[in-house]
């Protein structure tokens, strides 16, 4: 909409739209970042991240008080220097002119900032996540790590290009601008998909401070005892959705500690752990019913779904569930 109403110059209706479109253009990176965070169930506290914002807030702010106290000509000649590079007239169309390329600096910044804090925040979850599930396909998570990543780039270098260059040479290369438009329009698109397709997390995936107490070594041996007796005893990888959190409650303890034995003890982490117990299911079955359909034994071993079966077998075995059948 702003590129529509400022390179076909409705510059009179774009004059009560441009304080909206910088203030947009400097909380997209955070609302999106908040959005990677909310989507693993990680819990955001307004008074805190408020911060975030106040570039936003104080671009359309200062935008509009000095829109307020603007004339049209000056207006003008800031819509006139934006696009064809011409003189500023007057004080005030120069300080629209600042605050314009203030902002452009600005978003610059945030590109780098935020992409920087995506990435090493979903590195952090997807680590987490292994951690606390045995059956990441539910989440989509793969699919999610792949969309998120390729939007990263897609969207970031292109908009740093843009934002570098200003509008005065899109002005002047019509199919530059209508790529442009079609790719970010594209991308808002596949963006929203993406986020109504995305199962959150039900647990929040948080440390507890509470779980992080100190913990000898003797007993974190009996709490490895007793993971590996429930899980001999009572098979609990069967169920496709087993997660940390019902493991700890059925042997008395809590994620942490859970999670600590699995990794230090055990050398691997929750989802992994699972896992081998479900490959090792599979491979007995698979010598035993040899007959029985490889989708039946996925569902039989406790994989959610047959995708994740063959990939998980082919990681572990270092071929698919059909090729050792026929082995």
């Amino acid at each position: 909409m702003g590129h529509f109403l400022s390179f076909n110059e409705y510059w009179r209706a774009f004059k009560f739209y441009d304080f909206i479109f910088l203030a947009s253009l400097l909380a997209f990176y955070p609302l999106y970042y908040f959005y990677i965070y909310s989507a693993f169930n990680f819990k955001i506290a307004p008074i805190k991240w408020v911060y975030h914002f106040t570039p936003a807030i104080l671009i359309g702010v200062l935008m509009l008080i000095t829109y307020s106290v603007s004339n049209w000509d000056s207006y003008h000649a800031y819509m006139n220097n934006n696009l064809y590079n011409n003189e500023l007239t007057d004080l005030n169309s120069k300080i629209l002119a600042y605050l314009y390329k203030g902002s452009r600096g600005f978003h610059l910044l945030q590109i780098v900032v935020y992409n920087f804090l995506t990435i090493r925040f979903i590195l952090m979850a997807k680590s987490k996540m292994n951690d606390s599930f045995s059956n990441l396909d539910t989440y989509q998570i793969r699919f999610f790590y792949i969309a998120t990543i390729s939007f990263i780039l897609f969207m970031s270098v292109p908009g740093f290009y843009v934002t570098l260059i200003g509008r005065s040479p899109l002005n002047t290369n019509g199919m530059l601008l209508l790529f442009m438009c079609l790719l970010f329009t594209s991308l808002f698109l596949i963006l929203t998909i993406i986020g109504l397709k995305q199962i959150p997390t039900v647990e929040s995936i948080e440390d507890n401070t509470n779980d992080n107490g100190e913990i000898h070594l003797q007993e974190l041996e009996e709490i490895e005892i007793k993971l590996k007796h429930y899980f001999k005893k009572e098979k609990p990888w069967l169920d496709p959705q087993l997660n940390i959190w019902d493991v700890a409650k059925e042997i008395g303890t809590n994620r942490s500690y859970i999670s600590k034995v699995v990794n230090d003890n055990v050398g691997c982490n929750f989802n992994q752990f699972v896992n081998k117990y479900r490959i090792k299911e599979a491979k007995k079955l698979l010598n035993k019913t040899p007959e029985i359909p490889i989708s039946e034994i996925s569902d039989l071993a406790g994989f959610g779904s047959l995708n994740s079966f063959i990939r998980i077998f082919k990681n572990s075995e270092s071929c698919t569930p059909s090729k050792f059948k026929k082995q």
